[in-house]
Protein backbone atom coordinates (compact mmCIF):
# COMPACT_ATOMS: atom_id res chain seq x y z
CA UNK A 1 0.00 0.00 0.00
CA UNK A 2 2.82 2.39 0.84
CA UNK A 3 4.55 1.60 -2.46
CA UNK A 4 1.35 2.19 -4.45
CA UNK A 5 0.78 5.50 -2.68
CA UNK A 6 4.39 6.65 -3.34
CA UNK A 7 4.21 5.66 -7.00
CA UNK A 8 0.93 7.53 -7.42
CA UNK A 9 2.29 10.62 -5.64
CA UNK A 10 5.36 10.76 -7.90
CA UNK A 11 3.33 9.92 -11.01
CA UNK A 12 1.23 13.03 -10.36
CA UNK A 13 4.39 15.13 -10.14
CA UNK A 14 5.38 13.93 -13.60
CA UNK A 15 1.94 14.32 -15.19
CA UNK A 16 0.70 17.53 -13.61
CA UNK A 17 3.90 19.38 -12.70
CA UNK A 18 6.20 18.11 -15.49
CA UNK A 19 8.81 17.29 -12.87
CA UNK A 20 11.58 14.78 -13.36
CA UNK A 21 11.38 11.97 -10.80
CA UNK A 22 14.36 9.90 -9.72
CA UNK A 23 13.31 6.25 -9.20
CA UNK A 24 15.80 5.96 -6.33
CA UNK A 25 14.05 8.89 -4.66
CA UNK A 26 10.75 7.01 -4.85
CA UNK A 27 12.34 3.98 -3.20
CA UNK A 28 13.82 6.19 -0.46
CA UNK A 29 10.39 7.72 0.16
CA UNK A 30 8.90 4.23 0.57
CA UNK A 31 11.68 3.19 2.96
CA UNK A 32 11.33 6.34 5.06
CA UNK A 33 7.59 5.89 5.46
CA UNK A 34 7.97 2.21 6.33
CA UNK A 35 10.60 3.03 8.95
CA UNK A 36 8.22 5.47 10.58
CA UNK A 37 5.37 2.95 10.49
CA UNK A 38 7.44 0.10 11.88
CA UNK A 39 9.23 2.25 14.43
CA UNK A 40 12.78 1.41 13.42
CA UNK A 41 15.31 0.89 10.71
CA UNK A 42 16.54 -2.27 9.12
CA UNK A 43 19.66 -4.39 9.27
CA UNK A 44 22.14 -4.36 6.43
CA UNK A 45 25.51 -6.12 6.30
CA UNK A 46 28.10 -4.55 4.06
CA UNK A 47 31.83 -4.63 3.46
CA UNK A 48 33.79 -1.71 4.84
CA UNK A 49 35.75 -0.37 1.89
CA UNK A 50 38.86 0.57 3.85
CA UNK A 51 39.80 -2.78 5.33
CA UNK A 52 37.14 -5.28 4.31
CA UNK A 53 35.80 -5.64 7.85
CA UNK A 54 32.08 -6.40 7.80
CA UNK A 55 30.03 -4.12 9.99
CA UNK A 56 26.49 -4.43 11.23
CA UNK A 57 24.51 -1.25 10.67
CA UNK A 58 22.04 -0.76 13.42
CA UNK A 59 18.33 -1.23 12.97
CA UNK A 60 17.62 -0.50 16.63
CA UNK A 61 17.07 2.90 18.07
CA UNK A 62 20.43 4.06 19.32
CA UNK A 63 23.52 5.84 18.06
CA UNK A 64 26.46 3.53 17.30
CA UNK A 65 29.93 4.61 18.45
CA UNK A 66 32.66 4.88 15.79
CA UNK A 67 35.63 2.48 15.78
CA UNK A 68 38.55 3.33 18.07
CA UNK A 69 40.56 6.23 16.70
CA UNK A 70 37.66 7.57 14.63
CA UNK A 71 35.12 10.34 15.04
CA UNK A 72 31.64 10.13 13.55
CA UNK A 73 30.02 12.88 11.48
CA UNK A 74 26.25 12.48 11.22
CA UNK A 75 24.52 14.53 8.54
CA UNK A 76 20.96 15.20 7.44
CA UNK A 77 19.04 17.50 5.11
CA UNK A 78 15.58 19.03 5.29
CA UNK A 79 13.87 20.28 2.14
CA UNK A 80 11.24 23.00 2.52
CA UNK A 81 9.21 23.39 -0.65
CA UNK A 82 9.57 26.81 -2.21
CA UNK A 83 11.91 28.06 0.52
CA UNK A 84 15.16 26.15 0.25
CA UNK A 85 17.05 23.48 2.16
CA UNK A 86 18.48 23.09 5.63
CA UNK A 87 21.59 20.99 6.30
CA UNK A 88 22.55 19.64 9.71
CA UNK A 89 25.76 17.97 10.79
CA UNK A 90 27.30 16.94 14.08
CA UNK A 91 30.67 15.39 14.97
CA UNK A 92 31.00 13.11 18.00
CA UNK A 93 33.78 11.10 19.55
CA UNK A 94 33.90 7.47 20.70
CA UNK A 95 32.01 8.30 23.89
CA UNK A 96 29.21 10.05 22.02
CA UNK A 97 30.29 13.51 23.17
CA UNK A 98 29.75 16.37 20.75
CA UNK A 99 32.90 17.94 19.29
CA UNK A 100 31.08 20.40 17.02
CA UNK A 101 27.80 20.90 15.23
CA UNK A 102 26.57 23.03 12.34
CA UNK A 103 23.43 24.14 10.54
CA UNK A 104 23.34 25.58 7.03
CA UNK A 105 20.11 27.24 5.93
CA UNK A 106 20.20 27.84 2.18
CA UNK A 107 17.80 29.19 -0.44
CA UNK A 108 18.73 26.63 -3.12
CA UNK A 109 15.77 24.58 -4.36
CA UNK A 110 17.43 21.17 -4.56
CA UNK A 111 15.74 17.79 -4.68
CA UNK A 112 16.09 15.78 -1.48
CA UNK A 113 18.84 13.42 -2.70
CA UNK A 114 20.96 16.36 -3.87
CA UNK A 115 20.47 18.14 -0.54
CA UNK A 116 21.46 14.96 1.33
CA UNK A 117 24.63 14.69 -0.78
CA UNK A 118 25.50 18.35 -0.12
CA UNK A 119 25.03 17.70 3.62
CA UNK A 120 27.66 14.95 3.35
CA UNK A 121 29.96 17.29 1.40
CA UNK A 122 29.67 20.05 3.99
CA UNK A 123 30.19 17.58 6.84
CA UNK A 124 33.36 16.22 5.24
CA UNK A 125 34.66 19.75 4.59
CA UNK A 126 34.16 20.73 8.22
CA UNK A 127 35.81 17.53 9.46
CA UNK A 128 38.84 18.33 7.30
CA UNK A 129 39.04 21.90 8.61
CA UNK A 130 38.92 20.55 12.15
CA UNK A 131 41.85 18.24 11.45
CA UNK A 132 40.06 14.90 11.87
CA UNK A 133 41.96 12.22 9.95
CA UNK A 134 39.79 9.12 10.53
CA UNK A 135 36.07 9.68 10.13
CA UNK A 136 32.81 7.79 9.83
CA UNK A 137 30.31 9.79 7.79
CA UNK A 138 26.77 8.64 8.55
CA UNK A 139 23.56 9.52 6.71
CA UNK A 140 20.00 8.19 6.67
CA UNK A 141 19.92 8.56 2.86
CA UNK A 142 20.75 5.12 1.47
CA UNK A 143 20.92 6.47 -2.08
CA UNK A 144 23.84 8.75 -1.17
CA UNK A 145 25.69 6.17 0.93
CA UNK A 146 25.43 3.48 -1.76
CA UNK A 147 26.59 5.92 -4.44
CA UNK A 148 29.65 6.88 -2.38
CA UNK A 149 30.53 3.26 -1.65
CA UNK A 150 30.39 2.50 -5.36
CA UNK A 151 32.23 5.73 -6.29
CA UNK A 152 29.41 6.47 -8.72
CA UNK A 153 30.21 8.81 -11.60
CA UNK A 154 28.03 10.77 -14.00
CA UNK A 155 27.14 14.24 -15.24
CA UNK A 156 24.07 15.11 -13.17
CA UNK A 157 24.16 17.68 -10.37
CA UNK A 158 23.96 14.79 -7.90
CA UNK A 159 26.98 13.09 -9.49
CA UNK A 160 29.00 16.31 -9.47
CA UNK A 161 28.41 16.67 -5.73
CA UNK A 162 29.51 13.06 -5.26
CA UNK A 163 32.67 13.81 -7.25
CA UNK A 164 33.48 16.67 -4.88
CA UNK A 165 33.00 14.40 -1.86
CA UNK A 166 35.15 11.61 -3.27
CA UNK A 167 37.92 14.05 -4.22
CA UNK A 168 38.12 15.14 -0.56
CA UNK A 169 38.69 11.58 0.59
CA UNK A 170 42.43 11.84 -0.10
CA UNK A 171 42.60 14.51 2.63
CA UNK A 172 41.98 11.83 5.29
CA UNK A 173 43.71 8.69 6.45
CA UNK A 174 40.43 6.79 6.42
CA UNK A 175 36.80 7.50 5.59
CA UNK A 176 33.91 5.09 6.21
CA UNK A 177 30.51 5.72 4.59
CA UNK A 178 27.76 4.52 6.91
CA UNK A 179 23.98 4.26 6.58
CA UNK A 180 21.64 4.42 9.56
CA UNK A 181 17.92 4.70 10.11
CA UNK A 182 16.34 8.09 10.59
CA UNK A 183 15.66 7.25 14.24
CA UNK A 184 19.41 6.84 14.85
CA UNK A 185 20.19 10.19 13.23
CA UNK A 186 18.25 12.37 15.64
CA UNK A 187 20.87 15.03 16.41
CA UNK A 188 21.68 15.81 12.77
CA UNK A 189 17.95 15.73 11.99
CA UNK A 190 17.28 18.30 14.72
CA UNK A 191 20.05 20.57 13.40
CA UNK A 192 18.59 20.27 9.87
CA UNK A 193 15.19 21.51 11.04
CA UNK A 194 15.89 24.80 12.84
CA UNK A 195 13.16 27.05 14.16
CA UNK A 196 12.92 29.88 13.43
CA UNK A 197 14.40 29.37 9.96
CA UNK A 198 17.07 32.03 9.31
CA UNK A 199 19.19 31.85 6.17
CA UNK A 200 22.87 31.52 7.03
CA UNK A 201 25.60 29.27 8.40
CA UNK A 202 25.71 28.47 12.11
CA UNK A 203 28.52 26.59 13.90
CA UNK A 204 28.59 25.40 17.49
CA UNK A 205 31.78 24.34 19.25
CA UNK A 206 30.34 24.34 22.76
CA UNK A 207 26.74 23.34 23.26
CA UNK A 208 24.01 22.84 20.67
CA UNK A 209 20.52 24.31 20.25
CA UNK A 210 18.12 22.96 22.86
CA UNK A 211 16.27 20.52 20.60
CA UNK A 212 19.54 19.05 19.30
CA UNK A 213 20.97 18.83 22.81
CA UNK A 214 17.90 16.89 23.92
CA UNK A 215 18.56 14.45 21.06
CA UNK A 216 22.15 14.01 22.28
CA UNK A 217 20.93 13.19 25.78
CA UNK A 218 18.43 10.68 24.35
CA UNK A 219 21.22 9.08 22.28
CA UNK A 220 23.55 8.74 25.26
CA UNK A 221 20.93 6.69 27.10
CA UNK A 222 20.70 4.25 24.16
CA UNK A 223 24.27 4.32 22.92
CA UNK A 224 25.50 1.13 21.21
Amino acid sequence: MVACWALWEHRNKVVFEAREVDPCGVVKRIRDVMEEIEGGGYVKLSSREDDGVRRRESARKGWVVPPEGYVKVNVDAGVQDGMGVNLGMVCRDGRGLVLWGATLVLEQLWESHIAEAVAVLEGVKKARRRGHMNIVVESDCLQVVDALRKSRTGRSVFDLVLDDIISLRSSFNSVIWSFTSRLNNGVAHALAHPFPRIVGRFLWSEGLPLIANDAVIADLSLIQ
